[in-house]
C-alpha cells in the first residue's frame, strides 16, 4: 500500500471514529436524559446493567441477538435517532411493508411525542411522512423487506435491520447496496433468533459473540448466565437420552417467596444477577463486529421462577421448546434429530396387557370393554388404523391394523364402539368423502398444509375438514409419547413383525430449505403409515370430549 493510500485510509478511519464517538455521546444523552418509551416512562438501567455496554459502544457494526422484551428495539430507536441527529442518512428495514405504518407510529412517532428534546430537534422539519423523516441534520427512510422496489435510489450511511428473522433474507442483502458510496457504512442488526445459522444468528456468529458474565457471591468467580449450566441439570436415561430436567437450586420450592437462584458451577453458591460488576466477554474475540446475546436471565426484572415454570411445560414439546429457546433464552433452537425411538415406545408400555397379533392386525383380548374409542386412519396402499380408548386421560391402544377397504373399517367402528374418526383426506379424496357421508359416527377428513411454518392452523367447514400444519401435529404426537400420555401393549415390538416400531421410528425432525433459502422445520417422509395413524388417532381422541385441538377450536 502506497504512503498516500495509507494516509487516506487513516484519514477515513479517523473520520469514522470521530462520527462514532459523536453518535455514542448523543445516544447516551438521549437515553439517560430525554428518551421515554411507549409507556411514557424514562429509561432506567438499574435493572438492566447488561445493556449499558451497548449504549457505550463505538463499533461500526453491532448485532443484538436477544429474547423478547430485552430492550433491543428500544436501543435501535434511540440509536437511529442519534445517528440521524449527527447528520447521517439511515436506511431502516422492517420485516414487512404492511407493518411499516404501525411500527413508525407506535415506536418512532410516539417516542418523539413523549420527549421534548426530540420535538425541539425536528422543530418545523419534515417528520410527518411514514416512509421518510428528517431528524436533526440527517434523514431516515423506513422500508419493508418484502418490497424490493423500496431498496433503490437512497444513498445511506447506516442500515438497520429490525427483527432480522422475519425479514426477506434475499432483500436484506440488497440493503447493503445503499451503503456502497458512503465513507461510513455502519450496520446494525437486531432480532429474536429462530434457526441456528440463519437470520440474526448468522450475523451473531460472524461477530465477537459476547456473553454476559456475573460473579458468584461466595467464591467470586465469574460465570456466564447459561440456563443449562446455572439453572437446570439434565436427567439422563441408560441410553444417554435426556428424559427431564431438575433445578440446581435444591432449596427453592413453589410459593417460598424468593426467586430461583442461579447456581455457581464452581462452588454451588449463588451468582449475583444484579451485580454492577457484570461484564460482557467475547467468545470470538478475533471478530471486529460487536455481537451481544441478551437473554431474559441477564436482567433480574425477569424472575427465574417464571422461566422455570414455562420451561417445564415445554420439555416434551418441540414447538414450545423452540419458543422457550427463542423468546426466553434469546437462542436459536436446533430442533433437529428428534425422532421416536425404541426406548421412547418402551416407556409407554403397560406390562399388564398384550395384544393378540394376527398378521396384519393386533388387538386387545375380546373380553375387554371398549368405548367410547377414537380412530385414526392413514390412507395408502392399505388403510393403516389405530384405535384407542381413554384410560385415566391417556390414549390406550386397543387395535392397530392394516386393512384393505372401508367395509372393514365399518366393522371395526361397531366392534370397538368408535365415536370419532379422523382420516387422511389424501390421496383417495372421493373414497374418504363417500366413507364420511355414509358413516353414522363423527368422521373428520384431515389435510396437511403449510408444512414447517410452525403455525397452529385448524379449520373446520360444513364437511368436517381439519387443516393442520404437518410439522406441528407430528410435534404434538411426539410430545404425547415423551410425556407418556400413550399406553402401548407389552408386545408392541412384534406387531407387523416389527414393522410397527419401524414405521413409528422412521420420521426424523429436520430443517429444509425453500427456493429463497429460508429454513423451516419438517419431519422427513418415509414408510411411516403407523406414525400418521397415531397422529390422526390423537386428533380424534382430543375431539371426543371437547371438540377442540388444544388452543384452536375445530367445532
Amino acid at each position: 500500500m502506497s504512503d498516500e493510500l495509507l494516509k487516506d485510509v487513516k484519514r477515513l478511519d479517523l473520520i469514522r471514529m470521530e462520527r462514532l464517538l459523536k453518535i455514542r455521546d448523543t445516544r447516551i444523552d438521549f437515553a439517560t436524559n430525554h428518551h421515554r418509551n411507549t409507556r411514557d416512562e424514562p429509561m432506567q438501567f438499574d435493572s438492566y446493567p447488561h445493556i449499558r455496554a451497548v449504549y457505550n459502544s463505538i463499533s461500526p457494526e453491532i448485532v443484538l441477538q436477544g429474547s423478547v422484551q430485552s430492550m433491543k428495539s428500544e436501543w435501535a430507536v434511540i440509536d437511529h435517532f442519534a445517528v440521524a441527529y449527527s447528520g447521517l442518512s439511515v436506511f431502516f428495514v422492517i420485516p414487512k411493508y404492511e407493518m411499516r405504518t404501525t411500527y413508525v407510529q407506535n415506536r418512532v412517532n410516539r417516542a418523539v411525542q413523549n420527549a421534548q428534546k426530540y420535538k425541539d430537534i425536528i422543530g418545523a422539519g419534515f417528520f410527518d411522512n411514514v416512509a421518510m423523516k428528517s431528524f436533526g441534520k440527517g434523514v431516515v427512510k423506513y422500508v419493508g423487506s418484502n418490497v424490493l422496489a423500496d431498496f433503490k435510489e437512497f444513498p445511506a450511511d447506516v442500515i438497520y435491520v429490525e427483527e432480522v428473522d422475519e425479514c426477506d433474507s434475499d432483500n436484506v442483502e440488497y440493503a447493503l447496496d445503499r451503503l456502497r458510496a458512503s465513507p461510513y457504512q455502519f450496520k446494525r442488526y437486531v432480532g429474536n433468533p429462530k434457526i441456528e445459522g440463519r437470520g440474526i444468528n448468522k450475523f451473531f456468529k460472524e461477530s465477537d459473540q459476547r456473553e454476559w458474565f456475573v460473579p458468584c457471591k461466595e467464591c467470586g468467580e465469574f460465570h456466564e448466565l447459561d440456563w443449562f449450566e446455572t439453572i437446570v441439570e439434565s436427567i439422563i436415561d441408560k441410553d444417554g437420552n435426556v428424559v427431564t430436567y431438575r433445578l440446581r437450586d435444591k432449596e427453592w420450592e413453589e410459593g417460598c417467596g424468593v426467586d430461583v437462584k442461579c447456581v455457581c458451577p464452581s462452588c454451588g453458591g449463588e451468582l449475583d444477577r444484579v451485580s454492577s460488576e457484570g461484564e460482557w466477554r467475547p467468545q470470538n474475540p478475533k471478530s471486529s463486529i460487536e455481537g451481544y446475546h441478551i437473554s431474559m436471565m441477564c436482567s433480574p426484572i425477569n424472575a427465574i421462577a417464571m422461566m422455570w415454570k414455562n420451561f417445564q411445560t415445554s420439555i416434551h414439546d418441540p414447538l414450545r421448546l423452540q419458543q422457550f429457546y427463542n423468546s426466553y433464552l434469546g437462542l436459536p433452537y436446533k430442533g433437529v434429530g428428534h425422532r421416536v425411538t425404541d426406548h421412547l415406545l418402551d416407556q409407554c408400555v403397560d406390562t399388564d396387557y398384550q395384544f393378540i397379533v394376527e398378521g396384519g392386525c393386533a388387538y386387545a383380548s375380546a373380553d375387554a370393554i371398549f368405548g367410547p374409542c377414537s380412530m385414526g386412519i392413514d390412507v395408502g396402499g392399505n388403510l393403516d388404523v389405530k384405535i384407542s380408548e381413554s384410560c385415566g386421560g391417556k390414549r390406550k391402544a386397543v387395535y392397530m391394523g392394516k386393512v384393505k377397504n372401508f367395509d372393514e373399517i365399518d366393522d371395526l367402528i361397531q366392534q370397538y364402539n368408535v365415536e370419532v374418526v379422523v382420516v387422511d383426506s389424501m390421496p383417495e379424496t372421493q373414497l374418504v368423502q363417500d366413507f364420511q357421508d355414509r358413516c353414522e359416527v363423527s368422521v373428520w377428513l384431515c389435510r396437511y398444509g403449510s408444512e414447517g411454518t410452525d403455525k397452529r392452523i385448524v379449520h373446520q367447514g360444513a364437511r368436517r375438514i381439519i387443516n393442520v400444519d404437518r410439522t406441528n401435529v407430528l410435534d404434538r404426537a411426539f410430545s404425547a409419547l415423551k410425556a407418556r400420555k400413550v399406553i402401548l401393549p407389552a408386545n408392541h415390538r412384534s406387531i407387523f413383525k416389527g414393522g410397527y416400531v419401524d414405521e413409528m421410528c422412521g420420521p426424523v425432525r429436520q430443517t429444509t430449505e425453500d427456493a429463497k433459502g429460508n429454513l423451516k422445520y419438517t419431519w422427513s417422509k418415509c414408510k411411516d403409515h403407523q406414525r400418521h395413524a397415531d397422529v390422526y388417532d390423537m386428533l380424534a381422541f382430543k375431539m371426543m370430549d371437547e371438540m377442540v385441538i388444544d388452543d384452536v377450536s375445530v367445532g
